[in-house]
């Protein structure tokens, strides 16, 4: 991933960020219990930079096919600043939010740039097979399902689309994980949030997946 380069002002050579306007969508969640069984988002620790950023109205950006904004990477998103990285998905999601897109995050140890930033994409083959694996698992059914998924992950289907941040944080173990959203899922109705463990499927997904890069 390329971290995009900030836009300049020709007239006083001031730098500024772009800013995506973005106006939240109706949400349709889980229940809270479905979303967060062990009460995970409870006492969670305030990730000072990232809190930051949501206080000063520094918003998100788009580079390429990457939703860029503040913090490292997922093992920065905490239950204080939820709101701050789900308008981020939000914000991808109004780029690429059909049924054939996924959206990704890649966990630390798994990407190139440290700095948050989502791809949003239409998937290939594999991806195809994959979402429609998901689909058979979880459409339908309530509460997280695992069990033959990539890097010993897990999903959850939630009706419409929901505060992807917040339901995957309550899977447990999202700081190490890819946390991947399918919308247009289970005909449409709904969107399956996905977590691979200690891995990234991003190119794979993509279609471009060259393993002697690897």
């Amino acid at each position: 991933s390329a971290k995009p380069a900030n836009h300049t002002n020709s007239m006083n050579g001031t730098k500024h960020e772009e800013h995506e306007e973005h106006e939240e969508p109706e949400y349709v969640d889980a229940t809270v219990a479905e979303i967060d069984p062990e009460g995970e988002l409870v006492a969670m620790e305030t990730d000072v930079s990232c809190a930051s950023a949501e206080k000063s109205g520094r918003g998100w950006w788009v580079g390429g096919d990457k939703m860029w904004g503040s913090g490292r990477g997922i093992e920065n998103v905490h239950g204080n600043n939820l709101g701050y990285y789900n308008q981020g998905m939000d914000a991808a999601h109004s780029r690429c939010g059909g049924s054939s897109c996924a959206l990704i995050v890649n966990p630390p140890g798994h990407r190139s740039i440290n700095q948050f930033h989502i791809h949003f994409f239409h998937y290939a083959g594999y991806g195809a097979n994959l979402k429609g694996r998901l689909e058979k698992r979880v459409c339908g059914r309530s509460g997280w399902k695992s069990g033959g998924f990539p890097c010993h992950g897990k999903a959850m289907y939630v009706s419409g689309w929901p505060r992807v941040f917040s339901v995957a944080l309550g899977g447990g173990g999202m700081h190490h994980a890819s946390v991947i959203a399918w919308p247009g899922a289970c005909g449409r109705r709904g969107t399956i949030i996905q977590l691979a463990y200690g891995c990234s499927i991003e190119h794979q997904i993509r279609g471009d997946y060259d393993p002697s890069k690897r």
